[in-house]
């Protein structure tokens, strides 16, 4: 007994500690230079490998879980705190700010590629819809920004079905035309209607107000005055949180096995009792209503939107995004999405190189490490009288 209470008292502070680490590799990549910020990502990526040849990188996961609320504490301490130790600099904030927004379109994008299998080349014009969405009710109609971002919500989620619908006889290949097709769609309707702005945008878009509290004034807390994107920033640390949970809380369910099982055999999943159609529109539809959070979130915060926010370029970011921090990994993803977006800002200072060198990173990440920083994982399931199972599905 006294063995078991060590392990369990080891493990209660072994968690934390692994999940403090990886804060600090997120803070040390935003304030330090592009190189720092690849040796980061680098050494991670080692330590990850590491883990995995020596087979411990499963026990590692089980025991972030199994003490849940203690990772789930620091978590929370890195978030309030986090605003306080960038108040210098508002640009390195803005960073910060834009990666969580970018992860929570990651998490919504991940039903889609990483667990059903159904790779999707408009996430951008999803998120736009949520922006415009909201952007037109607060202009043009002077609703509150917080009814438009709920009705966005809805309306990116209408869009998901509308297109999902008409593709439930596609795969592969051909899904993915459509899902082009509708990405250069969205574009050329916004360019060409002058009521959505058209190639000059929506200006003016106002921020999110609390009573007299508007978003886009400084925040004063015990003397310190914080930048204007620290309202947004624990706004949208809520909002990471809370998708990223009920992400987690999809994939252990039977929807998440649903769709796993589409995505290794439809033909299989269909005779098994699956009913392809509902599963494939509930995850277009719920990766279609995260975008539209963030979009509408972005529109109101940034007080402008135009086209080339939510462009092919912007999609294509999005789904290496999924891709880089691992496929089916609700924290891998999120933490892909706000690395990838800490070095595509950093690269902004080589100017007409930073495309390039951006896709030589991600081709060698391609090569090296497929299966992302944190890998698919394998399904475990407790039976009845039987000991723990893995289970093929949903692992490679």
């Amino acid at each position: 007994m006294g063995k078991r209470s060590f392990e369990r008292t080891s493990g209660a502070l072994l968690a934390p500690l692994i999940v403090l680490a990886l804060c600090l590799v997120v803070y040390m990549c935003l304030r330090s230079s592009p190189l720092v910020v690849f040796l980061a990502i680098a050494a991670l990526m080692a330590g990850v490998i590491l883990l995995e040849m020596t087979h411990n990188l499963e026990a590692v996961h089980e025991l972030i879980e199994r003490h849940g609320r203690g990772t789930g504490a620091v978590l929370v301490l890195f978030a309030l705190v986090l605003p306080f130790l960038l108040r210098h600099s508002s640009y390195v904030m803005h960073i910060a700010l834009i990666g969580c927004l970018y992860a929570v379109v990651a998490l919504g994008l991940n039903f889609q590629i990483g667990s059903a299998g159904m790779v999707n080349f408009a996430p951008a014009a999803f998120m736009g819809m949520g922006a415009y969405t909201s952007a037109i009710l607060s202009v043009r109609f002077h609703v509150s920004p917080w009814i438009g971002t709920v009705v966005a919500i809805f309306t990116a989620a209408l869009l998901g079905l509308l297109i999902g619908y008409p593709t439930l006889k596609t795969r592969g290949y051909y899904l993915s035309l459509v899902t082009i097709a509708l990405q250069t769609i969205f574009t050329l309707i916004i360019i060409n209607t002058d009521w959505l702005g058209g190639p000059n945008g929506i200006a003016g878009v106002p921020p999110y107000q609390v009573g007299p509290v508007s978003f886009g004034t400084n925040l004063v807390i015990g003397g310190l005055e914080l930048p204007r994107q620290t309202y947004y920033l624990y706004l949208l640390f809520l909002v990471l949180g809370l998708t990223a949970w009920l992400a987690g809380r999809l994939y252990r369910s039977r929807v998440g096995l649903a769709w796993n099982a589409i995505e290794q055999d439809e033909v299989v999943a269909a005779s098994q009792g699956i009913d392809l159609a509902r599963m494939k529109l509930l995850a277009f539809s719920l990766g279609a209503a995260f975008a539209g959070l963030a979009g509408a979130i972005y529109g109101h915060y940034v007080s402008f939107i135009g086209v080339e926010d939510f462009d092919f370029n912007k999609s294509l970011m999005l789904i290496c995004m999924v891709i880089l921090g691992g496929m089916d990994n609700v924290p891998g993803v999120a933490l892909g999405a706000i690395l990838l977006t800490i070095v595509d800002e950093k690269l902004r200072d080589f100017a007409d190189y930073r495309m390039l060198m951006y896709g030589v990173i991600l081709v060698c990440v391609l090569l090296l490490r497929p299966q992302g920083i944190l890998p698919k994982r394998m399904r475990k399931y407790r039976l009845p009288g039987l000991e723990w199972l893995n289970h093929p599905i949903g692992g490679r």
